[in-house]
């Protein structure tokens, strides 16, 4: 017989009080998994396939204040990242809520797209979402697929910048939802690299046609700068009324808040959630505000 294959361990309990029917799920999960072992490969190939297939197929849904979403569950993270729409940035949902009818929202990092499908919830809002890690980009179309957002999200394999180039993705196919870099993660690094194409905002308006955006949600630690450099013209338009920005209070950050302060933005809002969030909205010529987020 073959031996268990070692790089496969087996799923622990995380809790000692966990459900038992999880509990007993997991342990013939367990066994399950050291059964297919034992297969010779063409019978473990085709019956891991299929199995893959019928889990992939078997979405599971979210109840929100807007309506339902279905996500598709390929691993832990993305996952907790769909169970936790509602609480881990609620700020971010409360500025979601907020967007006028009938505008545009780009989504700059979206990951598997939680905050993308929970903005296209409401019909009349136009969703643009970008993320260049293939794993994340199948998860986010197929998040689309799930709940027939053809019409109404756009997602691109596609990462923003300062300039038409071709960058490396610091990435691992096989970590669905987990963030990456193009600059690499010193505490968490991954062993391959992808190639990424990485376009400027105000060409992709200029040159391919996408809608001018009324809301921004950038979700790019590394790329923050660039990202907002390569938008000098989009900034000054006066469609664009508000981006959320994860941000630290970095000399970095600082520059950001002058580059946006010169474009006619103010900071509304900060809000912590482990990592910072804020908010700029647009000013009038006579200095309000067109609206203020939280507190």
């Amino acid at each position: 017989m073959a031996k268990t294959n070692s790089s496969l361990p087996l799923v622990t309990l995380e809790h000692p009080k966990e459900d038992p029917e999880e509990v007993y799920v997991r342990k013939q999960w367990n066994l399950l998994r050291y059964r297919l072992q034992q297969l010779p490969v063409a019978s473990r190939a085709k019956l891991q396939g299929r199995f893959t297939q019928e889990l992939l197929d078997q979405t599971f849904v979210l109840e929100t204040p807007r309506g339902s979403l279905s996500f598709v569950a390929l691993g832990k993270t993305g996952a907790s990242r769909a169970l936790k729409l509602l609480t881990r940035q609620p700020a971010t949902i409360e500025w979601i809520d907020s967007f006028r009818p009938n505008t545009v929202f780009w989504d700059i990092g979206a990951n598997i797209g939680v905050y993308a499908l929970y903005a296209a919830l409401q019909e009349d809002i136009q969703v643009i979402a970008f993320e260049p890690a293939a794993v994340n980009y199948f998860i986010l179309t197929a998040n689309c697929e799930a709940n027939a957002f053809d019409s109404r999200v756009q997602c691109l394999l596609l990462g923003l910048g300062d300039t038409r180039s071709v960058a490396r993705l610091e990435v691992s196919q096989f970590a669905s939802a987990m963030s990456f870099s193009f600059h690499g993660k010193r505490k968490r690094p991954y062993p391959s690299r992808q190639a990424a194409l990485l376009l400027p905002i105000d060409q992709l308006i200029e040159d391919y046609g996408l809608a001018c955006p009324n809301y921004i949600k950038i979700d790019v630690p590394g790329l923050t700068q660039q990202i907002i450099a390569g938008a000098a013209q989009t900034l000054r338009r006066e469609e664009l009324l508000e981006l959320h920005v994860e941000m630290g209070n970095s000399p970095i950050g600082q520059q950001i808040k002058s580059v946006l302060a010169e474009a006619g933005f103010t900071v509304a809002a900060t809000n912590t959630h482990g990592s910072v969030d804020v908010t700029f909205v647009r000013q009038k010529a006579n200095g309000v505000l067109k609206r203020v987020v939280g507190k």
